[in-house]
């Protein structure tokens, strides 16, 4: 029975030697989920803040808002310098959703991306819009658009289950957009069928 002896130390070598493998192989994976998790969590936050100082700064332009230059109350004298300083603010509004287009692109969340990119494109289009009531309270509406995309990221930020219902104004701006994308197709079959 000589041979016992090293058949069992050879045997002991090896089932340690497993264990060992596995303990090690296993602690190895945990540590790349951790730093993978560790890495996707600063990235979010950093998204996040990109996302958040992007509408920031275009809720401190929407706050600068002139009043519409086709309102009644608007005099005829005074009707050139509202419309120049209306147009004025339609052209740097520009400066503000582009970035907040671009810090949304890095969102990997689709349905938080097209939330953010439907809503900033909302908003520069709204100067075409038949806002009708509205058109009173166009920076409202902007404003409400912009508080709603704000509350969406840092929900995705906290990691809720779902996004946060839309404000009215939100809905209200979307309606008004829905209703010229409506308008825009009715007038182009109609251009088709008289061809």
């Amino acid at each position: 029975m000589d041979w016992l002896t090293p058949l069992t130390g050879f045997v002991g070598v090896v089932v340690g030697a497993a264990t060992s493998y596995a303990s090690t192989h296993q602690a190895q994976k945990q540590q790349l989920a951790d730093a993978r998790l560790a890495r996707d969590e600063a990235e979010r936050a950093a998204v996040v803040a990109a996302n958040a100082q992007a509408l920031t700064a275009l809720l401190g332009h929407i706050r600068k808002m002139p009043p519409d230059s086709s309102l009644p109350e608007v005099q005829t004298a005074e009707y050139e310098q509202h419309l120049a300083r209306e147009e004025a603010w339609w052209s740097e509004l520009l400066e503000y959703i582009e970035p907040a287009r671009v810090a949304a692109l890095e969102v990997r969340d689709e349905e938080l991306r097209t939330l953010i990119v439907d809503g900033l494109s909302w908003i520069h289009d709204c100067q075409y819009f038949d806002l009708g009531l509205y058109r009173r309270s166009r920076e409202w509406l902007l404003m409400g658009t912009v508080h709603h995309l704000i509350a969406c990221v840092f929900a995705w930020r906290r990691g809720d289950a779902a996004m946060p219902e839309p404000n009215s104004r939100y809905r209200k701006l979307k309606e008004a957009w829905e209703y010229e994308e409506e308008v825009r197709r009715i007038e182009a079959e109609e251009r088709e069928t008289a061809q």
